[in-house]
């Protein structure tokens, strides 16, 4: 008996060490530490961020694209879609056969986008094919707004 009870006592002790051993919590793996590259020494400071924000380099950039429309665009019997430049915004005008309404445009990647009886617009450049107006075939230099129905070029 006197073994039996040593051999009880000494596998208790044993089950409370391993129990003492084992994480009562999940381990967590270490924090990732950058690792100098090539491009970046520890000696060199952070490089800082840009002091224009992306979506602000977007909008220059899509105003610089925008401004290639700014002008005068003839279209058939006298119709035509004028653009200019009124500060970040685009006014345009545009002439059709009952006669002239004016919008207010804002540049959207490369093309200007307006409000027209409540649907929003585009107009960006194209070729004449993609105009779809057959009396432009061969010129090069078109904005279109609405393909097959307004499509304008200058010469």
């Amino acid at each position: 008996m006197r073994r039996s009870l040593i051999i009880a006592s000494f596998l208790v002790a044993a089950i409370a060490a391993l129990a003492a051993c084992q994480p009562s919590e999940a381990v967590k793996p270490a924090p990732n530490i950058p690792v100098a590259s090539p491009l970046t020494s520890p000696s060199q400071p952070p490089v800082a961020s840009p002091a224009v924000s992306p979506s602000v380099k977007e909008d220059k950039t899509a105003a610089l694209k925008a401004d290639a429309l700014v002008g005068q665009w003839p279209g058939v019997e006298g119709t035509f879609v004028k653009v200019e430049k009124k500060g970040d915004k685009y006014e345009i005008e545009i002439k059709n056969l009952d006669g002239s309404k004016k919008f207010e445009g804002t540049a959207k990647g490369n093309a200007i986008e307006f409000i027209r009886n409540g649907k929003t617009e585009t107009i960006k450049l194209a070729t004449a094919d993609e105009t779809g107006m057959k009396w432009l075939k061969g010129e090069k230099n078109c904005v279109v707004i609405t393909k097959g129905s307004e499509g304008y070029c200058k010469n």
